[in-house]
Parts: C-alpha cells; structure tokens; sequence
C-alpha cells in the first residue's frame, strides 16, 4: 500500500472534525430508519406504536471504527388524537481518531392530511425540536500543515483547538406524501430539511462555522408481484453543503404466511451508494418485528485502504399495530330471574 496515500487517509479521518463544517450522519437501510429519514414519517405508519434501532459501524479495517447508534419512537394518533404524531428519537455517533462524538435528542410531531375522502391519497406534515451536544478529544487532532510533504511531522505546529465541546439546539421540517391503494401497492415520497437554524460549530481558535443544513429527497414503495411475492425499492438523495449522496436499490420480499399475528417473510436485497458502495442486506420478518443486516463494499478512491470493506449495520423495527380493547364489567344476572 503507497505509504503516502495512507498518511493522507489519516489526515482526512483524524481532523475532518475540525474544519469549518460538519457532515450529519446517514444509514445504508435508510428506509428502514425513519426517525432520521424525515419528519414528516413520524407516526406514518401501519399501527399504533413503533420503535426502531440502527446501529452502524464503519472503517473498522484500517482506522478508528466510525460508530453511530439511534433509537426511536413514534405512536400514530397520539392519545387518540386523530391524524397526530408523536415522537421521541436520539442517535450517538462516534468518528475518529480525534473520538469526535455527537449526542442528540429530539421531539417531533406531524400531522396527517387527508386529499381525497377515501384516504388513498395524503400528506404528513412534520417538524422536530432537539438539543445536540458535540465533543472532541483534541490532543489527538492532526492537520495538514503538519504535513512536511513526505510525512507528517508532529513537531510542526497545527490548529489550537480552543474547546472540547459545543452545545445547540437543532429544528428540522419535513412533509411525505402517501399514497395507499391496497396492500398490494404503497407509496412514499418526500423531503427532509434538517438543521434548519444552521447552529454554530468551532473547535479552533479564530475559526466559526455552521452545520449547513441538510436536504433529503426520499421514495420508497411496496409492491407485489404475485399473491407471496413482493419488492420493496427505494432511493434517497441528500445534499449537505458540499456533500452529496444518492442511494438506490431494491428488496426481493417472500411471504411464508401472511396471517395476522403468524406474519413471516425474508428478503434479500441490493443497493448502491454513487461513486462509494455496493450495498448487500439480508432479513426477515416475525409477526411484528423486521430485521434487517446490510454489509457496505467500497468501491471508491479509499479502496486501496479499505481493500473494499466498508461497513456493517443492523437495523431492528418493532410495530404495536394494535392495543388492547377496554374491557366491559357486566354484573352478574342469574339465569333464574
């Protein structure tokens, strides 16, 4: 391996954190995390309740492992509140030599409205509240002017970095349209704007900077090809200051029994990341549950360092689809009366 394309690697993964902008995190089975996905998929759903966890790992194979955890959960009609949404969602991610970390909390709500009578067609309006906490560890930031042209040199002098942590409060805004004809054929697309009020981040001393707003244009659809058969494509755009990323692919879906309660279905599916990965996933359905396992293959310029690993991830949802009814107390009658 050219000993210079790696110290470079190292420079782009260790100090990343420090520049004047910031990337936020993404998910190969985007679908299938909705808390990140838009605002507007707050409690747009089949049920009453959902929870949903994604875990991703990344670079393991020649760096510090870039980790990112989210948990969420969401009800539709909130408290029987017809067409409300509510949610509460955080994600921890983790990149970097310089352990940069990024914890954040958030509350969203949406709304579901209604364009024809029949409720096939619709639009879920969304908007999201959070706090968000960032930190590094900057006694092991290197930067590029510690770079003498063959190496890096440590004795050269790089950026102060003037603190280890900044705290904001982020809004997001979100709108889905839906479109359900039956079972056999469902659909859904919208846009996501997150990071809406552009908070500040500065790790170094005389630099500002923002977290730039980030855009995401998703679809996604169900669509049956015979009575056991189904596909389940998607794609995402989403564009972040200079930062851009298409993902596409599909699902092949085969229900075992497609019975109340006795649901069973696999899948087996593949995707792409423009000009970065390949994307293989692999899961299964049980009743309510859905489990997805999605492994990445690098394909891009870092191939020489990653010798095509990417990343792993594992994405779990779990649907209460219904509660249980109100019991009714009857008084006992004897039957002689």
């Amino acid at each position: 391996m050219n000993l210079k394309k790696v110290i470079l690697l190292l420079f782009l993964t260790s100090s990343v954190q420090v520049f004047l902008q910031g990337q936020d995190i993404h998910y190969s089975q985007f679908l299938y995390s909705p808390h990140n996905l838009n605002p507007g998929m707050t409690g747009n759903f089949d049920g009453r309740y959902r929870v949903a966890f994604n875990h991703r790992q990344q670079w393991q194979s020649f760096i510090n492992p870039y980790q990112t955890t989210s948990i969420g959960l969401d009800a539709r009609d909130f408290l029987n509140l017809k067409n409300f949404g509510l949610g509460l969602n955080f994600f921890y991610d983790q990149v970097g030599t310089t352990n940069f970390k990024t914890l954040q909390f958030n509350i969203p709500v949406s709304y579901r409205i209604g364009i024809t009578k029949d409720s096939v067609h619709s639009i879920t309006l969304g908007a999201q509240a959070g706090l968000e906490s960032q930190s590094l560890d900057g006694s092991q930031s290197t930067f590029g002017s510690q770079y003498n042209g063959n190496r890096y040199d440590g004795d050269l002098a790089g950026e102060n970095v003037s603190g280890s942590s900044a705290r904001n409060a982020v809004f997001a805004a979100g709108a889905v349209y839906n479109l359900d004809i039956s079972r056999n054929l469902r659909f859904k697309a919208g846009v996501g704007i997150y990071n809406l009020n552009q908070p500040d981040i500065a790790f170094t001393n005389g630099a500002t900077g923002t977290l730039e707003r980030r855009f995401n244009y998703q679809a996604g659809a169900t669509v049956y090809l015979s009575p056991v058969w189904f596909i389940t494509p998607g794609i995402i755009h989403s564009n972040q200051g200079e930062f851009r990323e298409t993902v596409f692919g599909t699902e092949l879906n085969y229900e075992f029994d497609a019975a109340p309660y006795r649901y069973r279905a696999l899948f087996l599916g593949a995707w792409n990341r423009n000009k970065d990965a390949a994307i293989a996933d692999i899961g299964f359905y049980y009743n309510s549950w859905r489990v997805g396992f999605s492994y990445d293959v690098n394909y891009s310029q870092l191939e020489t360092a990653s010798a095509n690993r990417g990343g792993w991830e594992v994405s779990v949802i779990y649907i209460l689809r219904e509660l249980l009814p109100k019991r009714s107390n009857y008084k006992y009658c004897p039957n002689f009366l």
